[in-house]
């Protein structure tokens, strides 16, 4: 990718073009990634009183709702690097990652249909996802297949610690 001083001026208008774009185009993730990380979270969290297909719409609307947040709320070159193993972010830097988010999503996003418990562990399941494949030799897949494995803090006062174990 050039510098800013070399972006031509379609590059430029294609910067400002995923910037500013419209709702439906503020996602990231692909509908395969969705689909699968709404079969995970669903391994996870229980929709009360709804069946299983009517569960399984929602929870993919609570992962677009998710990645929209995350699109709002990262720059889009950080996406890169979740389809990326040999660029990344260090341990570190996801650790600080995964609790500001986790921190700033929960005051920001709300699903009034779920109980507090299961928006906490849906919102923080798809952030984790998306920090784990950022970090350095990891991508989207490995991320995804360890989302079952990551300790999810359920509550809304989770310290700093166990966000941070939420790092595989």
């Amino acid at each position: 990718m050039p510098t800013i001083n070399e972006l031509t001026e379609e590059q430029f208008k294609n910067l400002l073009d995923e910037y500013f774009a419209p709702a439906e185009k503020r996602s990231k993730m692909t509908d395969e990634e969705v689909l699968d990380l709404a079969k995970r979270l669903n391994e996870k969290i229980n929709v009360p009183i709804i069946n299983e297909t009517g569960e399984e719409k929602i929870l993919i609307k609570i992962v677009i709702k998710i990645d929209r947040f995350l699109y709002d709320n990262l720059p889009n070159e950080f996406y890169d690097l979740a389809r990326s193993l040999d660029k990344g972010i260090d341990d570190e830097e996801a650790k600080r990652l995964i609790k500001r988010l986790a921190k700033l999503a929960n005051k920001h996003i709300d699903i009034p249909y779920l109980p507090e418990q299961a928006e906490y562990v849906a919102i923080r399941l798809i952030i984790g996802v998306v920090i784990n494949a950022a970090r350095k030799q990891w991508d989207i897949y490995k991320a995804k297949e360890n989302a079952l494995l990551m300790d999810i803090p359920e509550n809304q006062n989770a310290t700093e610690q166990e966000l941070e174990n939420m790092i595989a």
